[in-house]
């Protein structure tokens, strides 16, 4: 028995090497399904962003780096996917260059219509003659450009129409001082958006010229930078602020949830993958997404290893190894 126990212990670790990989690999092929419960934390940004509509704006800020994509852009696709699913016009916004390269990552991410459930990009240019003609309406213009002869593609969700459902402004260097002067004016900050196009022509500028006119801003971050929104804009201006951070700081910003200064925070894959959930049960994508399969990577690797520790405690402490003789090192 004792010898059992030995080899047990002395295992080579490649061994464990290998179950880690398989653990890894194969939810990406098969899908596990593992159930992920929805917070309240993730439930109340999901509700607020589900209260809104056309006539409202959110501000979506990609405030990460790729050190902490894996993270972060899930929760971004999420909350994108369901402010364009209720046609909430979206102000994007980054901390940093390469922010704003992820930010584009993402939103192609939504707008590829080769995935069904997806939607269809029309770039300012493309429906300047639909604009010229007077059409600057939510429903009205989707019509009028329907009936200039493009149907939806099928399997698409919906149309974005840049300039009333969504706005690249891209990245401004002294962002907590941009955050600052978009209390005032947003145009001012940002003249154009990330492509050149003048944001004063743009209808849903004109209908939320500042912070002020604005009803919530999402900061996907995996640094203190989420902070700079409540610093100067939930306290300058009063703008609702949810946080989307890496799931080490998540414990940081609990004290923000109780105290009210932030609505609510998705925390790490699981926070992306909870947000995921709720979308799906609300009807506004077919199946969860990239964090729910993502999660059930993490919780069998886990799992295997929860599982590993116990085996190995049992073994040292049956095999008497405690009291009798130190481990063999494997030879």
């Amino acid at each position: 028995m004792t010898n059992r126990w030995e080899k047990m212990l002395n295992i080579d670790r490649r061994w464990l090497y290998l179950l880690i990989a398989i653990v890894v690999i194969v939810p990406f092929f098969i899908r596990m399904g593992l159930p992920v419960v929805p917070t309240q934390e993730v439930r109340s940004v999901y509700d607020l962003v589900d209260s809104l509509g056309p006539d409202d704006a959110i501000f979506i800020g990609w405030d990460f780096d790729p050190g902490t994509e894996a993270e972060n852009m899930p929760m971004g696709v999420a909350v994108l996917r369901h402010a364009f699913a209720r046609h909430v016009p979206v102000f994007i916004t980054a901390v940093s260059p390469l922010g704003q390269g992820l930010a584009e990552q993402g939103v192609a991410s939504v707008f590829d219509t080769r995935v069904p459930g997806n939607f269809v990009y029309v770039p300012w240019a493309e429906w300047e003659s639909v604009r010229e003609a007077g059409y600057v309406g939510r429903d009205s213009l989707e019509s009028a450009w329907e009936a200039a002869g493009n149907p939806l593609p099928e399997g698409a969700r919906g149309w974005v129409f840049e300039g009333v459902d969504y706005a690249h402004l891209g990245y401004l260097p002294y962002f907590s001082l941009v955050i600052l002067g978009m209390g005032t004016s947003i145009a001012n900050q940002y003249p154009t958006d990330a492509y050149g196009n003048n944001l004063h022509d743009m209808p849903m500028l004109q209908a939320h010229k500042n912070l002020r006119e604005v009803d919530l801003a999402v900061t996907l971050a995996g640094s203190s930078a989420c902070m700079w929104w409540i610093l100067y804009g939930t306290s300058r201006v009063g703008l609702p602020v949810a946080f989307g951070v890496t799931a080490v700081m998540a414990t940081d910003y609990f004290p923000y949830i109780q105290s009210g200064q932030v609505v609510g925070m998705m925390g790490g894959l699981r926070g992306a993958a909870e947000y995921e959930v709720l979308e799906t049960e609300g009807g506004y994508t077919e199946t969860t997404g990239k964090a729910y399969r993502g999660m059930d990577v993490q919780s069998l690797a886990h799992i295997l290893i929860i599982l590993l520790v116990i085996l190995g405690n049992i073994a040292y402490f049956a095999g008497g190894f405690h009291k009798k003789t130190a481990l063999k090192s494997r030879r």
